[in-house]
């Protein structure tokens, strides 16, 4: 079980909505198999409950690769946009070795948040998801612990501006 008492809450995105296929049937099977888990379809990345998502799963399989550096460009685009912890992304998609080596200088720049694979290779999905999850799991933590500092430094600051007062008043 990956999390004792919590179901894993995927969403999965088609980005070519008139294609049903069997990489979809083939993917939730073997979700399923990783533990509890519920597979939601959404219509949009703009759904309302991709906030309650631990894993976006995007079937990008019916891009061409020449188009696809400029079709990643703009998912990216979208994730950046929303200015909070990405959730953790698997794009399904068929790019070869060097289109996918092309892009290697961007993500390292931009630090990804998301991982690409083959729907023919999902043998490795377990690690890759593991992977992201646990990615998810430490920025939300960095995000509390720097909330927290921001909370301690607000009061500190408070006690800096009232301490000259509270030292005249007392001699």
């Amino acid at each position: 079980m990956l999390f004792p008492g919590r179901t894993l809450k995927l969403k999965y995105w088609n980005a070519e909505t008139r294609i049903v296929d069997a990489d979809r049937a083939n993917l939730e099977r073997h979700l399923k198999r990783l533990g509890e888990v519920e597979v939601t379809a959404i219509k949009s990345l703009d759904a309302p409950s991709l906030a309650a998502t631990d894993l976006l799963l995007v079937a990008a399989q019916m891009i061409p690769h020449e188009d696809f550096p400029q079709w990643l460009g703009g998912l990216r685009k979208r994730f950046l946009s929303a200015e909070t912890i990405w959730i953790p992304a698997v794009i399904l998609a068929d790019v070869p070795f060097e289109t996918l080596s092309g892009l290697l200088p961007e993500a390292v720049k931009d630090n990804w948040y998301f991982d690409i694979l083959s729907p023919s290779h999902l043998s490795s999905l377990p690690i890759r998801v593991a992977n992201l999850l646990r990615i998810n799991d430490h920025l939300h933590e960095l995000k509390r612990y720097a909330e927290a500092v921001d909370e301690v430094t607000r009061k500190v600051r408070a006690l800096e501006s009232a301490l000259p007062h509270l030292v005249k008043g007392n001699p």
